[in-house]
């Protein structure tokens, strides 16, 4: 999952790097971002990720989508909960 996390970051952003040098806890987004993307960057990945994965939600919070582990974290969680 983290692999295809990180090509689909690299393929939305049309960014010339390799997956592996997108570091699992460095911000993705926002001010701490080495990547110089923003809030609304963030929207458009939560949506490809939406696409690419099922996800369903209600509510968000963006700062589940800052990092390539917090954004496993929140699949896995949705995922859970799906099951149960």
């Amino acid at each position: 999952m983290k692999e295809k996390i990180k090509e689909k970051f690299i393929e939305v952003y049309k960014m010339d790097i390799k997956p592996e040098e997108l570091l699992d806890d460095s911000y993705l987004f926002g001010p701490d971002s080495v990547y110089g993307l923003d809030s609304m960057d963030v929207l458009v990945f939560i949506n490809e990720l939406k696409k690419e994965f099922g996800l369903e939600y209600s509510t968000l919070d963006t700062d589940s989508f800052m990092t390539i582990n917090n954004i496993i974290s929140f699949i896995e969680k949705q995922k859970k909960s799906e099951s149960v």
